[in-house]
Protein backbone atom coordinates (compact mmCIF):
# COMPACT_ATOMS: atom_id res chain seq x y z
CA UNK A 1 0.00 0.00 0.00
CA UNK A 2 1.53 3.58 -0.98
CA UNK A 3 0.85 6.33 1.83
CA UNK A 4 0.44 9.43 -0.56
CA UNK A 5 1.90 12.74 1.03
CA UNK A 6 1.38 15.29 -0.90
CA UNK A 7 2.63 19.09 -0.35
CA UNK A 8 1.85 21.03 -2.73
CA UNK A 9 1.64 24.84 -1.03
CA UNK A 10 3.15 26.83 1.22
CA UNK A 11 0.75 26.45 4.12
CA UNK A 12 2.42 23.52 6.07
CA UNK A 13 3.71 23.15 9.86
CA UNK A 14 6.29 25.49 10.74
CA UNK A 15 9.36 24.62 10.26
CA UNK A 16 12.29 22.91 12.95
CA UNK A 17 15.04 24.97 13.73
CA UNK A 18 18.27 25.47 11.54
CA UNK A 19 20.71 22.87 10.29
CA UNK A 20 24.67 22.91 11.82
CA UNK A 21 26.71 25.06 10.54
CA UNK A 22 28.59 22.26 7.93
CA UNK A 23 24.85 20.55 6.97
CA UNK A 24 24.40 19.61 3.83
CA UNK A 25 21.66 19.07 1.99
CA UNK A 26 22.56 16.16 -0.83
CA UNK A 27 20.26 15.75 -3.66
CA UNK A 28 20.26 13.08 -6.15
CA UNK A 29 18.65 14.47 -9.69
CA UNK A 30 18.56 13.27 -13.05
CA UNK A 31 20.75 16.15 -14.96
CA UNK A 32 22.48 19.28 -14.22
CA UNK A 33 21.97 22.11 -16.53
CA UNK A 34 23.54 21.40 -19.84
CA UNK A 35 24.51 25.22 -20.47
CA UNK A 36 25.74 25.36 -16.72
CA UNK A 37 24.51 28.67 -15.00
CA UNK A 38 24.11 30.28 -18.32
CA UNK A 39 19.90 30.77 -17.78
CA UNK A 40 19.38 32.28 -21.19
CA UNK A 41 19.95 29.36 -23.15
CA UNK A 42 16.96 26.70 -21.65
CA UNK A 43 14.58 26.63 -18.92
CA UNK A 44 11.91 24.16 -17.60
CA UNK A 45 13.12 20.62 -16.23
CA UNK A 46 16.21 19.66 -15.65
CA UNK A 47 17.70 22.93 -15.18
CA UNK A 48 15.49 24.23 -12.86
CA UNK A 49 16.17 21.39 -10.18
CA UNK A 50 19.41 23.42 -10.38
CA UNK A 51 18.67 27.02 -11.34
CA UNK A 52 15.57 27.15 -8.54
CA UNK A 53 18.87 27.39 -6.00
CA UNK A 54 20.20 30.00 -7.74
CA UNK A 55 18.18 32.57 -9.51
CA UNK A 56 15.80 34.77 -8.95
CA UNK A 57 12.66 35.95 -11.08
CA UNK A 58 10.76 39.45 -11.10
CA UNK A 59 8.00 36.65 -10.20
CA UNK A 60 7.50 33.15 -8.92
CA UNK A 61 5.48 30.02 -9.01
CA UNK A 62 4.06 29.38 -5.76
CA UNK A 63 2.83 26.59 -3.71
CA UNK A 64 -0.54 27.18 -4.65
CA UNK A 65 0.23 27.04 -8.99
CA UNK A 66 -0.23 30.77 -8.69
CA UNK A 67 2.54 33.33 -9.91
CA UNK A 68 3.36 35.84 -7.00
CA UNK A 69 5.93 38.16 -5.80
CA UNK A 70 9.99 37.90 -5.73
CA UNK A 71 12.18 40.36 -6.97
CA UNK A 72 9.21 42.49 -7.83
CA UNK A 73 6.66 42.48 -4.62
CA UNK A 74 3.59 44.19 -7.01
CA UNK A 75 2.67 45.05 -10.50
CA UNK A 76 0.08 47.18 -12.30
CA UNK A 77 -0.64 48.21 -16.15
CA UNK A 78 -0.13 51.74 -16.74
CA UNK A 79 -0.76 51.14 -20.36
CA UNK A 80 -2.19 48.43 -22.64
CA UNK A 81 1.66 47.79 -23.58
CA UNK A 82 3.37 48.67 -20.58
CA UNK A 83 3.48 47.22 -17.05
CA UNK A 84 5.09 48.66 -14.43
CA UNK A 85 6.81 46.31 -11.63
CA UNK A 86 7.92 47.56 -7.91
CA UNK A 87 11.18 46.34 -7.19
CA UNK A 88 11.64 44.34 -4.04
CA UNK A 89 14.34 46.55 -1.50
CA UNK A 90 17.23 46.11 -0.05
CA UNK A 91 18.30 42.94 -2.76
CA UNK A 92 21.75 41.79 -3.35
CA UNK A 93 22.76 39.10 -5.48
CA UNK A 94 25.34 36.46 -4.29
CA UNK A 95 28.34 38.49 -5.09
CA UNK A 96 27.25 41.44 -3.14
CA UNK A 97 26.09 43.70 -6.09
CA UNK A 98 22.70 45.83 -5.41
CA UNK A 99 19.83 44.50 -7.05
CA UNK A 100 17.43 47.71 -8.01
CA UNK A 101 15.45 48.40 -11.39
CA UNK A 102 18.56 49.49 -12.75
CA UNK A 103 20.05 45.74 -12.11
CA UNK A 104 16.65 44.26 -13.38
CA UNK A 105 16.66 46.34 -16.86
CA UNK A 106 19.96 45.12 -17.66
CA UNK A 107 18.99 41.76 -18.13
CA UNK A 108 16.34 42.84 -20.43
CA UNK A 109 18.59 45.13 -22.02
CA UNK A 110 20.92 42.25 -22.57
CA UNK A 111 18.27 40.08 -24.42
CA UNK A 112 17.52 43.02 -26.77
CA UNK A 113 20.92 42.35 -28.38
CA UNK A 114 21.91 40.28 -31.03
CA UNK A 115 23.49 37.60 -29.34
CA UNK A 116 20.60 37.99 -26.80
CA UNK A 117 17.98 37.38 -29.22
CA UNK A 118 19.61 34.39 -30.30
CA UNK A 119 19.27 32.83 -26.70
CA UNK A 120 16.31 30.66 -26.36
CA UNK A 121 14.79 33.36 -23.54
CA UNK A 122 15.63 36.44 -26.06
CA UNK A 123 13.71 34.63 -28.96
CA UNK A 124 10.86 33.54 -26.05
CA UNK A 125 10.83 37.84 -24.46
CA UNK A 126 11.16 39.75 -28.19
CA UNK A 127 7.89 41.17 -27.58
CA UNK A 128 9.69 43.05 -24.86
CA UNK A 129 11.06 46.60 -26.75
CA UNK A 130 11.65 48.43 -23.48
CA UNK A 131 12.81 48.55 -20.33
CA UNK A 132 12.47 51.77 -18.45
CA UNK A 133 14.02 52.60 -15.28
CA UNK A 134 12.02 55.22 -13.30
CA UNK A 135 13.91 55.54 -10.42
CA UNK A 136 15.65 52.63 -8.21
CA UNK A 137 12.68 50.83 -7.13
CA UNK A 138 10.43 51.16 -10.13
CA UNK A 139 11.06 49.12 -13.79
CA UNK A 140 8.28 49.59 -17.15
CA UNK A 141 8.52 47.05 -19.32
CA UNK A 142 7.07 47.44 -23.10
CA UNK A 143 5.87 45.19 -25.09
CA UNK A 144 5.02 45.40 -28.88
CA UNK A 145 1.53 44.34 -28.14
CA UNK A 146 -0.70 44.56 -25.04
CA UNK A 147 0.20 40.97 -23.31
CA UNK A 148 -2.44 40.51 -19.98
CA UNK A 149 0.26 37.66 -17.91
CA UNK A 150 3.41 39.53 -18.90
CA UNK A 151 4.17 39.07 -14.93
CA UNK A 152 3.26 35.41 -15.14
CA UNK A 153 5.40 34.98 -18.28
CA UNK A 154 8.44 36.96 -16.58
CA UNK A 155 8.66 33.48 -13.80
CA UNK A 156 10.40 31.76 -16.14
CA UNK A 157 13.00 34.58 -16.50
CA UNK A 158 15.98 34.88 -14.22
CA UNK A 159 17.50 38.45 -13.88
CA UNK A 160 21.07 37.81 -13.10
CA UNK A 161 23.81 40.12 -11.36
CA UNK A 162 24.90 42.94 -14.06
CA UNK A 163 28.56 43.69 -13.35
CA UNK A 164 29.57 39.89 -13.30
CA UNK A 165 27.48 39.28 -16.37
CA UNK A 166 29.25 42.71 -18.31
CA UNK A 167 32.70 41.11 -16.95
CA UNK A 168 32.26 37.33 -17.42
CA UNK A 169 30.48 36.94 -20.50
CA UNK A 170 27.64 34.31 -21.08
CA UNK A 171 30.97 31.63 -20.96
CA UNK A 172 32.15 32.72 -18.00
CA UNK A 173 28.82 33.55 -16.21
CA UNK A 174 27.79 29.95 -16.54
CA UNK A 175 30.69 28.64 -15.01
CA UNK A 176 30.25 31.54 -12.41
CA UNK A 177 26.85 32.18 -11.58
CA UNK A 178 25.95 35.04 -9.57
CA UNK A 179 21.94 35.33 -9.19
CA UNK A 180 19.50 35.87 -6.05
CA UNK A 181 18.52 32.38 -5.06
CA UNK A 182 19.25 31.10 -1.51
CA UNK A 183 22.32 29.32 -2.93
CA UNK A 184 25.87 30.55 -4.59
CA UNK A 185 27.85 27.88 -7.20
CA UNK A 186 31.14 26.85 -5.39
CA UNK A 187 31.90 24.34 -8.10
CA UNK A 188 29.90 22.76 -10.93
CA UNK A 189 31.50 19.19 -10.60
CA UNK A 190 32.37 18.82 -14.86
CA UNK A 191 34.07 16.05 -13.87
CA UNK A 192 32.44 14.47 -10.62
CA UNK A 193 28.95 15.68 -11.75
CA UNK A 194 28.15 16.84 -8.26
CA UNK A 195 27.25 20.47 -7.97
CA UNK A 196 28.46 22.09 -4.62
CA UNK A 197 26.65 24.89 -3.64
CA UNK A 198 26.91 27.26 -0.14
CA UNK A 199 24.08 29.45 1.02
CA UNK A 200 24.29 33.12 -0.13
CA UNK A 201 24.47 35.04 3.02
CA UNK A 202 22.18 37.83 0.48
CA UNK A 203 19.16 36.20 0.09
CA UNK A 204 15.97 37.09 0.68
CA UNK A 205 14.70 33.67 0.75
CA UNK A 206 17.79 32.62 3.02
CA UNK A 207 18.69 29.03 2.71
CA UNK A 208 17.68 27.15 6.03
CA UNK A 209 20.88 24.31 5.18
CA UNK A 210 24.56 25.75 4.66
CA UNK A 211 25.28 23.83 2.08
CA UNK A 212 23.69 21.76 -0.86
CA UNK A 213 25.23 18.81 -3.54
CA UNK A 214 23.49 17.89 -6.45
CA UNK A 215 24.79 14.69 -7.37
CA UNK A 216 23.74 13.88 -11.51
CA UNK A 217 22.67 10.29 -11.33
CA UNK A 218 20.72 9.88 -14.81
CA UNK A 219 19.70 6.45 -13.87
CA UNK A 220 15.95 6.09 -11.20
CA UNK A 221 17.48 3.25 -10.09
CA UNK A 222 20.79 4.47 -9.30
CA UNK A 223 18.78 7.57 -7.43
CA UNK A 224 17.23 5.06 -5.22
CA UNK A 225 20.28 3.02 -4.47
CA UNK A 226 21.74 6.66 -3.32
CA UNK A 227 18.81 7.42 -1.03
CA UNK A 228 18.71 4.02 0.74
CA UNK A 229 22.42 3.73 0.98
CA UNK A 230 22.35 7.41 2.39
CA UNK A 231 24.84 8.82 0.13
CA UNK A 232 22.00 10.98 -0.42
CA UNK A 233 18.93 12.47 1.39
CA UNK A 234 16.45 13.79 -0.97
CA UNK A 235 16.10 12.37 -4.77
CA UNK A 236 13.77 12.27 -7.61
CA UNK A 237 12.27 8.57 -7.83
CA UNK A 238 10.20 6.45 -10.01
CA UNK A 239 6.60 5.52 -9.08
CA UNK A 240 7.51 1.80 -8.72
CA UNK A 241 9.96 2.56 -5.86
CA UNK A 242 7.10 3.75 -3.49
CA UNK A 243 6.46 0.73 -2.09
CA UNK A 244 9.77 -0.03 -1.19
CA UNK A 245 10.71 3.27 0.24
CA UNK A 246 7.21 3.45 1.57
CA UNK A 247 8.40 -0.17 3.66
CA UNK A 248 11.63 1.26 4.31
CA UNK A 249 10.85 4.48 6.12
CA UNK A 250 11.16 7.00 3.40
CA UNK A 251 9.15 10.10 3.07
CA UNK A 252 8.04 11.12 0.14
CA UNK A 253 5.94 14.22 -2.04
CA UNK A 254 3.66 13.96 -5.12
CA UNK A 255 2.74 17.06 -7.16
CA UNK A 256 0.98 17.72 -10.35
CA UNK A 257 3.59 18.25 -12.62
CA UNK A 258 1.54 20.74 -15.10
CA UNK A 259 2.33 19.33 -17.98
CA UNK A 260 1.21 17.00 -20.37
CA UNK A 261 3.05 13.83 -21.85
CA UNK A 262 3.05 13.23 -25.35
CA UNK A 263 4.74 12.09 -28.68
CA UNK A 264 5.45 15.55 -31.03
CA UNK A 265 5.08 15.19 -34.48
CA UNK A 266 7.53 16.76 -36.56
CA UNK A 267 5.76 18.12 -40.03
CA UNK A 268 7.37 21.47 -41.14
CA UNK A 269 10.10 21.37 -43.74
CA UNK A 270 8.63 17.44 -44.61
CA UNK A 271 5.88 17.74 -47.65
CA UNK A 272 5.74 13.83 -47.79
CA UNK A 273 5.72 12.92 -44.17
CA UNK A 274 2.43 10.51 -43.64
CA UNK A 275 2.16 13.18 -40.38
CA UNK A 276 1.00 15.84 -42.35
CA UNK A 277 -2.69 14.64 -42.97
CA UNK A 278 -4.77 14.96 -39.95
CA UNK A 279 -6.43 11.86 -40.39
CA UNK A 280 -3.38 10.12 -39.35
CA UNK A 281 -2.61 12.28 -36.49
CA UNK A 282 -5.62 11.30 -35.23
CA UNK A 283 -5.79 7.42 -36.01
CA UNK A 284 -2.45 7.60 -33.24
CA UNK A 285 -4.19 9.34 -30.70
CA UNK A 286 -6.92 6.74 -31.21
CA UNK A 287 -4.37 3.45 -31.31
CA UNK A 288 -3.05 4.13 -27.77
CA UNK A 289 -4.84 2.75 -24.53
CA UNK A 290 -3.97 6.35 -22.56
CA UNK A 291 -6.48 4.88 -19.65
CA UNK A 292 -4.00 2.07 -19.24
CA UNK A 293 -0.96 4.41 -18.92
CA UNK A 294 -2.46 6.17 -16.48
CA UNK A 295 -3.99 3.76 -14.79
CA UNK A 296 -1.73 1.26 -14.43
CA UNK A 297 1.77 2.76 -15.22
CA UNK A 298 0.99 5.79 -12.65
CA UNK A 299 -1.00 3.77 -10.55
CA UNK A 300 -4.38 6.51 -11.06
CA UNK A 301 -2.11 9.11 -9.43
CA UNK A 302 -2.51 10.92 -13.24
CA UNK A 303 -4.77 11.10 -15.64
CA UNK A 304 -5.14 10.75 -19.44
CA UNK A 305 -4.52 13.59 -21.69
CA UNK A 306 -6.23 14.96 -24.51
CA UNK A 307 -5.80 18.67 -24.80
CA UNK A 308 -2.32 20.80 -24.08
CA UNK A 309 -3.13 21.65 -20.65
CA UNK A 310 -3.26 19.37 -17.09
CA UNK A 311 -6.27 19.78 -15.41
CA UNK A 312 -4.79 21.98 -12.61
CA UNK A 313 -3.57 24.47 -15.64
CA UNK A 314 -4.99 28.03 -16.60
CA UNK A 315 -6.72 27.16 -20.07
CA UNK A 316 -7.56 23.55 -19.46
CA UNK A 317 -10.92 22.84 -20.20
CA UNK A 318 -12.75 20.04 -19.22
CA UNK A 319 -15.29 19.52 -21.65
CA UNK A 320 -12.27 17.80 -23.52
CA UNK A 321 -11.63 14.44 -23.01
CA UNK A 322 -8.63 11.88 -24.13
CA UNK A 323 -8.99 10.72 -27.33
CA UNK A 324 -10.70 7.10 -26.77
CA UNK A 325 -8.83 3.99 -27.28
CA UNK A 326 -10.35 2.70 -30.35
CA UNK A 327 -7.32 0.28 -32.55
CA UNK A 328 -10.67 -0.32 -35.31
CA UNK A 329 -11.38 3.69 -35.71
CA UNK A 330 -7.08 3.96 -36.13
CA UNK A 331 -6.79 1.67 -38.75
CA UNK A 332 -9.75 2.71 -40.75
CA UNK A 333 -8.42 6.61 -40.58
CA UNK A 334 -4.84 5.29 -41.15
CA UNK A 335 -6.51 2.83 -44.36
CA UNK A 336 -8.40 6.44 -45.69
CA UNK A 337 -5.26 8.27 -45.34
CA UNK A 338 -3.96 5.91 -47.51
CA UNK A 339 -1.96 4.16 -45.23
CA UNK A 340 -3.51 0.63 -44.40
CA UNK A 341 -0.24 -1.21 -44.71
CA UNK A 342 0.76 1.69 -42.18
CA UNK A 343 4.44 3.27 -42.29
CA UNK A 344 8.08 3.41 -40.22
CA UNK A 345 7.82 5.89 -36.98
CA UNK A 346 10.64 7.13 -35.52
CA UNK A 347 10.33 8.76 -32.39
CA UNK A 348 13.34 10.28 -30.00
CA UNK A 349 12.57 10.03 -26.37
CA UNK A 350 15.07 11.35 -23.10
CA UNK A 351 14.33 8.68 -20.73
CA UNK A 352 14.34 8.34 -16.97
CA UNK A 353 13.12 12.46 -17.11
CA UNK A 354 9.73 11.37 -15.69
CA UNK A 355 7.81 8.81 -13.54
CA UNK A 356 7.11 5.54 -15.44
CA UNK A 357 8.03 7.21 -18.64
CA UNK A 358 9.71 4.76 -19.70
CA UNK A 359 8.04 1.91 -19.78
CA UNK A 360 4.91 4.68 -21.45
CA UNK A 361 6.99 5.44 -24.27
CA UNK A 362 7.30 1.38 -24.63
CA UNK A 363 3.49 0.90 -24.04
CA UNK A 364 2.59 3.43 -26.23
CA UNK A 365 4.93 2.41 -28.78
CA UNK A 366 3.61 -1.24 -28.40
CA UNK A 367 0.18 -0.23 -28.85
CA UNK A 368 1.05 1.92 -32.41
CA UNK A 369 2.65 -1.46 -33.95
CA UNK A 370 -0.78 -2.82 -33.23
CA UNK A 371 -2.17 -0.86 -35.91
CA UNK A 372 0.90 -1.57 -37.99
CA UNK A 373 2.92 1.70 -37.38
CA UNK A 374 6.48 0.45 -37.13
CA UNK A 375 7.85 2.01 -34.31
CA UNK A 376 11.55 3.00 -33.77
CA UNK A 377 12.12 4.34 -29.71
CA UNK A 378 15.21 6.21 -30.13
CA UNK A 379 16.67 7.24 -26.82
CA UNK A 380 18.49 10.36 -26.97
CA UNK A 381 20.47 12.73 -24.04
CA UNK A 382 18.53 16.09 -23.15
CA UNK A 383 21.10 18.16 -24.28
CA UNK A 384 20.67 16.52 -27.79
CA UNK A 385 17.34 17.05 -27.51
CA UNK A 386 17.61 20.50 -26.43
CA UNK A 387 19.58 21.10 -29.14
CA UNK A 388 17.10 19.90 -32.07
CA UNK A 389 14.25 21.68 -30.16
CA UNK A 390 15.72 25.17 -30.36
CA UNK A 391 17.34 24.29 -33.56
CA UNK A 392 14.84 22.97 -35.67
CA UNK A 393 16.57 20.54 -37.16
CA UNK A 394 15.28 17.03 -36.25
CA UNK A 395 16.63 13.68 -36.95
CA UNK A 396 13.64 11.76 -36.49
CA UNK A 397 9.72 11.67 -37.67
CA UNK A 398 8.11 12.49 -33.74
CA UNK A 399 9.73 13.17 -30.64
CA UNK A 400 8.76 12.82 -26.81
CA UNK A 401 7.72 16.26 -25.94
CA UNK A 402 6.78 17.89 -22.99
CA UNK A 403 3.44 20.24 -23.00
CA UNK A 404 4.67 22.04 -20.41
CA UNK A 405 3.09 24.59 -18.28
CA UNK A 406 5.61 25.27 -16.15
CA UNK A 407 6.96 27.63 -14.69
CA UNK A 408 3.93 30.29 -14.76
CA UNK A 409 0.87 27.52 -15.32
CA UNK A 410 -0.99 28.44 -18.29
CA UNK A 411 -1.74 27.06 -21.11
CA UNK A 412 -0.11 29.49 -23.50
CA UNK A 413 3.14 28.70 -22.80
CA UNK A 414 3.00 24.92 -24.55
CA UNK A 415 0.48 25.73 -27.22
CA UNK A 416 3.09 28.47 -28.40
CA UNK A 417 5.45 25.67 -28.14
CA UNK A 418 3.66 23.59 -30.69
CA UNK A 419 2.67 26.62 -33.34
CA UNK A 420 3.97 28.65 -35.99
CA UNK A 421 4.68 31.12 -32.72
CA UNK A 422 8.07 29.34 -32.04
CA UNK A 423 11.53 30.01 -33.77
CA UNK A 424 12.10 27.04 -35.86
CA UNK A 425 8.35 25.66 -35.71
CA UNK A 426 8.30 21.66 -35.92
CA UNK A 427 4.21 21.93 -36.51
CA UNK A 428 2.83 25.27 -38.04
CA UNK A 429 -0.97 25.44 -38.54
CA UNK A 430 -1.08 29.07 -39.83
CA UNK A 431 -5.18 28.65 -39.50
CA UNK A 432 -4.93 28.36 -35.93
CA UNK A 433 -3.33 31.20 -35.37
CA UNK A 434 -6.54 34.16 -35.02
CA UNK A 435 -7.28 32.05 -32.61
CA UNK A 436 -3.78 32.66 -30.67
CA UNK A 437 -4.66 36.77 -31.64
CA UNK A 438 -7.91 36.33 -29.88
CA UNK A 439 -6.04 34.55 -26.46
CA UNK A 440 -3.43 37.45 -26.87
CA UNK A 441 -6.49 40.38 -26.99
CA UNK A 442 -8.23 39.08 -24.58
CA UNK A 443 -8.55 39.38 -20.07
CA UNK A 444 -9.78 37.89 -17.52
CA UNK A 445 -12.89 35.26 -17.68
CA UNK A 446 -12.75 36.25 -21.87
CA UNK A 447 -9.29 34.92 -21.80
CA UNK A 448 -10.02 31.74 -20.26
CA UNK A 449 -12.54 30.84 -23.08
CA UNK A 450 -10.29 31.74 -26.01
CA UNK A 451 -7.32 29.46 -24.43
CA UNK A 452 -10.61 26.67 -24.52
CA UNK A 453 -11.05 27.54 -27.75
CA UNK A 454 -7.38 27.01 -28.44
CA UNK A 455 -7.29 23.82 -26.82
CA UNK A 456 -10.12 22.46 -28.24
CA UNK A 457 -8.56 23.53 -31.53
CA UNK A 458 -5.16 21.78 -30.68
CA UNK A 459 -7.47 18.49 -30.34
CA UNK A 460 -8.81 18.98 -33.02
CA UNK A 461 -5.55 18.98 -34.90
CA UNK A 462 -3.58 16.48 -32.97
CA UNK A 463 -0.39 18.41 -33.60
CA UNK A 464 0.63 15.40 -30.82
CA UNK A 465 -0.06 11.56 -29.83
CA UNK A 466 -1.25 13.33 -26.40
CA UNK A 467 -0.52 10.61 -23.99
CA UNK A 468 -1.12 11.47 -20.05
CA UNK A 469 -1.06 14.14 -17.36
CA UNK A 470 2.31 13.61 -15.94
CA UNK A 471 3.62 14.13 -11.99
CA UNK A 472 7.02 14.63 -9.81
CA UNK A 473 7.64 12.58 -6.84
CA UNK A 474 10.55 12.82 -4.75
CA UNK A 475 11.46 11.08 -1.51
CA UNK A 476 13.36 11.74 1.50
CA UNK A 477 14.85 10.41 4.31
CA UNK A 478 13.42 10.88 7.58
CA UNK A 479 15.16 13.24 9.36
CA UNK A 480 14.59 15.63 6.92
CA UNK A 481 11.87 18.72 7.42
CA UNK A 482 10.44 21.41 4.77
CA UNK A 483 10.53 19.09 1.80
CA UNK A 484 7.56 20.88 -0.54
CA UNK A 485 7.65 21.11 -3.95
CA UNK A 486 7.59 24.78 -6.14
CA UNK A 487 7.60 24.93 -9.50
CA UNK A 488 8.77 20.99 -10.15
CA UNK A 489 11.56 21.86 -7.70
CA UNK A 490 12.27 21.29 -4.08
CA UNK A 491 12.19 24.59 -2.44
CA UNK A 492 15.59 23.88 -1.13
CA UNK A 493 15.37 26.78 1.02
CA UNK A 494 13.65 25.21 3.17
CA UNK A 495 14.72 21.99 4.07
CA UNK A 496 16.57 21.47 7.06
CA UNK A 497 19.02 18.25 7.01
Amino acid sequence: MIRRRTILGAGLAPLLAGAAPNAILRCAINQLPSPWGNPFLADGTPNAYSWNALFDGLTRLQGDFTVGPSLALSWRRVDPTVWRFTMRPDVRFSNGEPFDAAAAAATFHWLATAPGRATLMGARFRAIVGATVRDAATLDLTTTQPDSILPQRLATLAIVAPRAWAQLGPSGFALKPEGSGPYRIRDWGQTTRRADMLANPHAFRPARTPRLSLYELPETPARVQALMSGDVDLAMVGIDDLDLLTARGYRHVIAPAMQVMSFGFITEGRPSSPLRDVRVRRALNLAVDKAALAGILLRGLSRPAGQPAAHITFGHDPAIAAFPYDPAAAKALLAQAGFARGFPLSIAVVPNALPADTQIYQAAASDLRRVGIDVDLRAITFSDWLAQFVGGRWRTDAAGMAWNAAAFNDAIRPMENFSCKKPNPYFCDKAMMPLFQAVEAAEGPARLAALQRLARAFHETAPALFLVEQIDIWAFRRGLSGVRLVSRAPAYEDVIV
